[in-house]
C-alpha cells in the first residue's frame, strides 16, 4: 500500500511543479524531456486543468496531468496523461497513485479517454499502464529522435467514462475474426 497522498493542484503548488518540469526536460531518457513545448504548470492550475501532486512524508514526489491540448486530431475529451515522479521516489507506488487520481479528475472534468507514450523498452511504464487498466493500442514507428537515433513510442489509452477498459472497435474485431 502506497503512503502517498495524491490532491488536486492548485497555485501554491506551482513552484514545485515547475521544479519537477524542469527536471523531466533535463532528463534525456524520459519522454518529458523530449517535447516541443514547454511544459507550463502555472497555466495549468490557472486553467483548472487535471494535475494532480503526490506527497509523501518528506513533501511532494510527483505529478500527473491530462492535457487535451495534444489529443490527436484534436479529439473533443481526450487528453494525454503525463505522470512524473523525482528519481528518488519512484517504484514506491506514487505513479499508479498519480495516475488513479488523474483518471478521477478526468471523469469529473467530463473527459472520455486518457492516451499515454511510453518507449517500448520502457518496461516499468508499461506495466504500470497496464494495471492501470491502459490497453496499449500501437506502436508509432520512428516516432522520436533520442540520443542521435530515431526510436519507437508505444501508444496507450483508457477509456475513463464509459468503461474502465479500452476494447477494440467494431472494427478491429471484426478483422480479427476474418
Amino acid at each position: 500500500m502506497s503512503n502517498h497522498k495524491v490532491h488536486r493542484a492548485a497555485e501554491r503548488d506551482v513552484g514545485v511543479l515547475e521544479r519537477f518540469c524542469a527536471e523531466a526536460a533535463a532528463s534525456p531518457s524520459g519522454l518529458l524531456g523530449h517535447r516541443r513545448e514547454r511544459l507550463a504548470p502555472a497555466t495549468w492550475v490557472a486553467g483548472r486543468v487535471p494535475l494532480v501532486v503526490a506527497e509523501d512524508p518528506t513533501g511532494a514526489v510527483g505529478f500527473a496531468v491530462a492535457l487535451s491540448e495534444h489529443a490527436p486530431l484534436a479529439a473533443a475529451r481526450c487528453a494525454e496523461g503525463l505522470v512524473y515522479v523525482s528519481p528518488a521516489h519512484r517504484r514506491r507506488g506514487a505513479g499508479r497513485a498519480l495516475f488513479a487520481e488523474l483518471v478521477a479528475v478526468a471523469r469529473a472534468a467530463g473527459l472520455w479517454k486518457l492516451f499515454a507514450y511510453a518507449l517500448p523498452e520502457d518496461v516499468a511504464s508499461r506495466a504500470l499502464l497496464t494495471r492501470l487498466d491502459f490497453r496499449e493500442v500501437g506502436t508509432l514507428v520512428k516516432h522520436l529522435q533520442l540520443g542521435g537515433s530515431w526510436r519507437d513510442v508505444a501508444l496507450h489509452e483508457r477509456l475513463v467514462l464509459a468503461a474502465r477498459k479500452s476494447t477494440p472497435s467494431y472494427g478491429e474485431v471484426k478483422a480479427i475474426r476474418e
